[in-house]
């Protein structure tokens, strides 16, 4: 093994000075239990659960050393759930995460669990780690757990008045799932208007599931006028398309549409 940001010659210091830093770094604070129960030394446990709060077998638990390069610890939740990595004797820190593999209309999608504290532990403490299967919502360390729709607007002026420039920002599109979302739940039709993200301009954090989408343009204080849509560079403009999320990375899945008036 080699270290990560260190010569080999300090480990001795650099151990000692990760395990006094984290002395309380686990769940509760220096003394108390974590979630699922009470910690063990060299030991990371926890509980994965379903969107409906049910144990999730299958999980991927990763103990993923700070100090040691490539010593991670990785196991797999039983049927109720749980998990135990034993991490060994060396006195570094670790974090866990987890994640979840499903597949969804001939697809392979893989979720990142949240979960029930992101802050590192000390090895020599032991630590629990509980996650939970969410759909949407912030990520502790920035982006979201749901996927995108990010849309362009085709038109540059308003065919209805060549002199008045359009705005993305009156576009209002609407979702309705088709079937269940990928963990078995029924969705609901969503209907918003876009917003400026780092990922495109859309709606940034939606459930992933198979939807039917629609679009109109819809200024405030004038008539409302429906828009033909497709998936972008795909096929003919229609009145609504139906489609599936696209992996851009493992993790990380989004629907590109375009939109342009009749």
């Amino acid at each position: 093994m080699r270290l990560k940001n260190a010569l080999s010659r300090g480990l001795p210091l650099m151990l000692l000075g990760a395990s006094l830093a984290c002395s309380a770094c686990s769940d509760g604070g220096p003394s108390g239990p974590g979630p699922s129960g009470e910690r063990e030394k060299n030991v990371v446990k926890g509980k994965a659960t379903d969107t409906a709060g049910k144990p999730l077998a299958g999980v991927e638990v990763v103990a993923d050393n700070q100090v040691l390069y490539d010593s991670n610890v990785v196991g797999v939740t039983g049927a109720d759930g749980t998990y135990r990595l034993e991490l060994g004797q060396a006195a570094t820190t670790w974090n866990a995460s987890a994640r979840l593999k499903r597949d969804f209309n001939g697809r392979s999608y893989t979720f990142e669990l949240h979960p029930s504290n992101a802050t590192p532990f000390a090895g020599n403490e032991g630590a629990v780690r509980d996650f939970s299967w969410k759909l949407t919502g912030a990520k502790p360390e920035g982006g979201a757990y749901g996927s995108g729709v990010y849309f362009n607007l085709t038109d540059y002026v308003d065919p209805a008045d060549p002199d008045q420039a359009l705005q993305r920002e009156h576009v209002e599109l609407t979702l309705t799932p088709v079937g269940s979302l990928v963990d078995g739940s029924a969705g609901t039709p969503v209907t918003a208007r876009g917003t400026n993200t780092p990922d495109g301009f859309g709606l940034p954090d939606l459930p992933l599931g198979r939807y039917t989408v629609t679009g109109r343009y819809a200024p405030p204080g004038q008539a409302v006028r429906p828009l033909l849509v497709r998936v972008q560079d795909q096929g003919t403009y229609a009145e609504s398309v139906t489609a599936d999320f696209q992996p851009v990375m493992e993790g990380l899945y989004r629907l590109d549409v375009e939109l342009k008036f009749p």
